[in-house]
Parts: C-alpha cells; sequence; structure tokens
C-alpha cells in the first residue's frame, strides 16, 4: 500500500506540509517495500485556481490509497 504525505521537503526528514493543494510536494511512502519517492507539486502550488484538483489528480497517478496532510480543501 502507498501512503502521500504532503511534505515541505524532498526526504523522510522533512516537515510535514499543513497543506494538500499547496504542498511543494508529496513524499509517495510504499508500506510493502519501505520505499519512497518525492514528487513536486510545485507547479500546483502557485497555481491561481484548481491547485486542490490537481494534487488530487496527481497524487491518484501516484498509485496511493491513503493521505496523510494537513488541511484538504472542498475541491480537493
Amino acid at each position: 500500500m502507498k501512503i502521500a504525505i504532503s511534505s515541505q521537503g524532498d526526504d523522510l526528514s522533512a516537515t510535514l506540509d499543513p497543506r494538500f493543494g499547496r504542498a511543494s510536494g508529496f513524499i509517495i511512502y510504499d508500506l510493502d517495500t519501505d520505499q519512497y519517492e518525492y514528487i513536486s507539486n510545485a507547479e500546483n502550488a502557485q497555481a491561481p485556481q484548481g491547485a486542490g484538483g490537481q494534487a488530487a489528480q496527481t497524487v491518484a497517478r501516484s498509485g496511493a490509497q491513503a493521505v496523510i496532510s494537513g488541511h484538504i480543501g472542498p475541491k480537493a
């Protein structure tokens, strides 16, 4: 199972980003393999609107089945 974690950095020691749609990026952690990858969210973080929906699509494409984040807006 993969978990997406909104992150302010690109490794496991990074701080959780309290935002979802405008998070710096996402750590995608695979519980089965104990591996992770970082996916930047820079494009969505600067979007004038629709950041939550775009971030949700990014996370869905990663294969994550769960999300750990702070605030997730209604459009995400």
